[in-house]
């Protein structure tokens, strides 16, 4: 079943490569295909992120509801709430993991294709031995596109020699720098503060940890995350402008939402830290109406979570 999705993939690229018998362009136009295919699953993801931060202040009401009580009992009603407003806690989070098996889809495909026979030379896989990328590849011991091996990686280069390994060098800071970009964007708009923990710890962590992986990949795969990377720049350029453009965007307002919840829970910890307690409950009058803190903090004219079970208030 693998072989035969490999196949396919090297079957796509040498298309690219007959129509521009280039390797590194043959990868980028493969590179897009995959990133327009994938592009649905990273405005979805983006927008269950918004629609989390929105109802971050419900999920507060909940968890301080349930403080100190049953655990399991909370966890029942929180994804009961995940049910009910048809959201993934995750969500926001999948079109970063989509980029695992594509990764490695890819690296099995240059793999393969630049594999070497007992002389020391080519055998590529998964292609058609009547294709043009196998015939150019077949008994060459080099994949050579603007004067860079991509079968050769940053390392390899750099053993040879400085001067040699430079432009590989070049290219994984190229790709580095492109993915904080895209971090950037993110925080200009806001929503970087606003992301849930696993989301902040993923932005921060994962060009790092591309650019140091990328050191002993072959060239080939370098091109593919720059141009990816280059790609999103684009596609994060648009999402500011359509979701979260103007002080009435569902982006702003699951910005201002997220940071009321996150005010809360400072709020919470200033007071266990030793700053003024709340007055208790008992002294408050009965029919005293909760502050505004308590709801979703986007007034009236915003966004309401679809919960369909409302209390009645006794007389």
């Amino acid at each position: 079943m693998f072989d035969a999705i490999f196949e396919f993939s090297a079957g796509t690229l040498n298309f690219f490569y007959e129509l521009v018998p280039n390797y590194a362009v043959a990868i980028i136009l493969l590179t897009l295909l995959v990133m327009l295919l994938t592009t649905p699953l990273t405005l979805k993801g983006t927008r269950s992120m918004i629609k989390m931060q929105l109802l971050q202040p419900e999920l507060k009401k909940i968890q301080d509801k349930h403080k100190g009580g049953d655990r399991q009992e909370m966890n029942q009603e929180l994804m009961a709430f995940y049910q009910e407003n048809q959201l993934n806690p995750l969500g926001g989070c999948f079109p970063l993991l989509v980029q695992a098996p594509v990764f490695l889809l890819l690296f099995r495909l240059i793999d393969g294709l630049t594999k070497r026979g007992d002389g020391g030379t080519f055998d590529p896989k998964y292609l058609d031995e009547g294709s043009k990328l196998y015939r150019d590849l077949s008994g060459e011991t080099e994949m050579v596109a603007f004067g860079l091996d991509l079968s050769e990686s940053t390392t390899q280069a750099l053993g040879q020699s400085i001067v040699h390994g430079l432009p590989y060098l070049a290219l994984i800071l190229i790709m580095i720098g492109a993915q904080y970009l895209q971090q950037k964007q993110v925080s200009a708009r806001g929503s970087a503060a606003a992301a849930l923990p696993q989301q902040q710890i993923l932005l921060k962590v994962m060009p790092a940890f591309f650019g140091i992986i990328s050191i002993g990949f072959p060239a080939a795969l370098v091109v593919y995350w720059v141009t990816s990377s280059i790609y999103r720049i684009g596609l994060q350029g648009y999402i500011t402008k359509s979701l979260y453009g103007g002080e009435d965007s569902i982006g702003k307002q699951a910005t201002a939402a997220a940071a009321e919840a996150r005010a809360l829970r400072e709020k919470e910890k200033g007071t266990k830290g030793g700053g003024a307690a709340a007055p208790p409950a008992a002294t408050s009058p009965p029919d005293k109406t909760p502050p505004p803190s308590a709801g979703n903090g986007l007034g009236s004219g915003r966004y309401q979570p679809s919960s369909k079970k409302k209390k009645r208030k006794k007389r």
